[in-house]
């Protein structure tokens, strides 16, 4: 195959070092396209060597990405408008993400190799047999699908699931989600007010939290409540917000996020019925990607967006944008709230301080290698506004909510930022509860809610407050409160990707592909 052979030792070299897939049969087919002699007799044999040569440079880029665990190509042509935002110095930190020195030493020692050991063997037939290897490799083979439909019934006691179990669980898991609905009763005359303040924070899961090492960040043992398991169901701020916006309903497929809901689906609408005024406020612009408008037309949201103008900028967007540092936002704010004559108030308040491509104002630097810098900035504002709550002598339930991770540390399948595959140390993320206005209790944990959970938690615990006011002199707890929850499994995807969770094992199912296991380890 000539130089094509370092095509495939490349390609068998990530393979086998677990840097990207490598479809067998497609490869195979390809190698034997390259290799097919043509006699020699032939009389146009030199143009169809060119010919052939001049398919295979496009045809073997084209199965080269194929192979890889990036985005579908469709999917890249349509974030094309979102990609012309990003800064040049963003896109270069991106570039740089993908260069792995390890890696490139060791194909740089195989080339070597390659170079003297081709001039005394057939190299070409070994990498023909090495290329069998994948086939016999446990999940990169294609799960069968032969069983019938009485067999597609989820079984966990039969080994490894096919797709058609797995489709089967998928199903069931979207019929039984769109079941549930919360409702909303209204406040008792008797019942002092409170707020609901939902802050969604970007960029944060408790895996990014473990590599931080901010897990024990002071911030969290001042929660009442903290969901250990919740399920943020997205990769991506839009749907993320969508979702929590529309979390008075169980958890729709991603496409579905995109059409009209019904009215008790959202949350704030919901509150609005029974006496909350609705309120918006954001660090940034929320332009990029059409956030706002995502928030707004899909969300529900219409309250105007709180203004900020006049604040200094604490960071530089991905896109060239301010970010404002989170404290002045929502101490301004809570400045205004306190002047308002409103007797309850529900804010959303979207951050995006911790969002992969920031960085400080003024000094270009890798925006992973200050995240950290970053979360425990976001961690310290969050805490000083709890402060600032409690001192007001107001009651306020707050729910600190994460849209996503960033994926600071990438798994096997995906650099580090890419969200592509909304996995588990993406889309497992922190949830807290803080009421602010009761008593302190020096020394007091937060009640944990460990089962899986998404957003329909948040409803029904939001729910649960408005009917019996933790602010009174009920004698329930917080277990009380969170008894019964309704919990929810862990599916999480993205226009083309959905991750969902047996037992205790995580698949994965692309668009136009079977499901395979999933690799969750760093």
């Amino acid at each position: 195959m000539g130089l094509w052979d370092l095509y495939f030792i490349t390609k068998l070299f990530l393979y086998f070092g677990q840097h990207m897939d490598f479809h067998a049969w497609p490869n195979l087919a390809f190698a034997l396209f390259l290799i097919l002699p043509i006699p020699e007799k032939y009389p146009r044999r030199k143009r169809l060597q060119q010919l052939r040569q001049g398919l295979a440079v496009p045809a073997g880029i084209a199965l080269f990405y194929y192979d890889t665990w990036l985005p579908p190509i469709t999917r890249v042509f349509s974030q094309a408008s979102n990609l012309e935002g990003f800064s040049m110095t963003y896109l270069i930190e991106l570039v740089e993400r993908f260069f792995n020195p390890l890696a490139v030493g060791g194909l740089v020692l195989l080339f070597v190799i390659y170079y003297f050991a081709a001039k005394r063997i057939r190299v070409t037939s070994i990498i023909l047999i090495v290329m069998l290897a994948p086939l016999f490799s446990f999940g990169h083979g294609k799960p069968q699908q032969e069983l019938a439909a009485k067999d597609a019934a989820i079984d966990a006691s039969s080994g490894p699931p096919t797709s058609a179990q797995l489709d089967a669980q998928l199903s069931a898991f979207y019929d039984e989600q769109s079941g549930h609905a919360i409702s909303f009763s209204p406040p008792p005359q008797s019942d002092a007010p409170f707020d609901i303040i939902i802050l969604q924070v970007c960029s944060l899961s408790w895996d990014d939290l473990d590599f931080a090492k901010q897990q024990d960040n002071p911030l969290f043992k001042h929660f009442d409540i903290v969901f250990t398991n919740f399920s943020s169901a997205a990769s991506y701020s839009g749907p993320a917000a969508i979702r929590l916006l529309r979390g008075s309903c169980g958890q729709p497929k991603h496409k579905m996020l995109y059409d009209p809901a019904p009215q008790q689906c959202m949350t704030f609408e919901d509150l609005k019925q029974i006496g909350f005024e609705e309120q918006l406020a954001m660090n940034h612009n929320g332009q990029y990607g059409g956030f706002l408008e995502d928030v707004r037309d899909r969300g529900g949201m219409k309250a105007t967006l709180f203004d900020i103008k006049g604040l200094p900028p604490y960071l530089q967007s991905f896109d060239g944008s301010p970010v404002n540092e989170d404290f002045p936002v929502l101490s301004k704010w809570w400045e205004a709230r306190l002047k308002s004559s409103a007797p309850r108030v529900a804010l959303f308040y979207n951050t995006i301080s911790l969002h992969d491509g920031n960085y400080y104002s003024g000094h270009r630097t890798n925006s992973m290698e200050i995240y950290p810098s970053r979360l425990a900035t976001l961690l310290k504002d969050m805490d000083r506004f709890f402060s600032l709550l409690q001192a007001s002598g107001r009651r306020a339930v707050v729910v600190f909510v994460a849209e996503h991770g960033a994926s600071v540390r990438g798994d096997k399948m995906q650099i580090a930022g890419l969200r592509e595959i909304p996995t588990p140390r993406i889309s497992t993320v922190p949830v807290g509860i803080k009421l602010i206005g009761l008593p302190d209790k020096p020394g007091a944990k937060p009640f944990l809610v460990t089962q899986p959970t998404s957003y329909l938690a948040v409803s029904q615990l939001l729910a649960n407050f408005i009917t019996i006011t933790p602010f009174g002199k009920n004698s329930l707890t917080m277990e009380d409160y969170t008894r019964e929850l309704p919990e929810t499994n862990f599916v999480a995807e993205n226009e083309d990707v959905v991750v969902m969770r047996r037992n205790k094992q995580y698949y994965i199912h692309s668009k136009g592909e079977d499901w395979v296991e999933y690799d969750t380890s760093p």
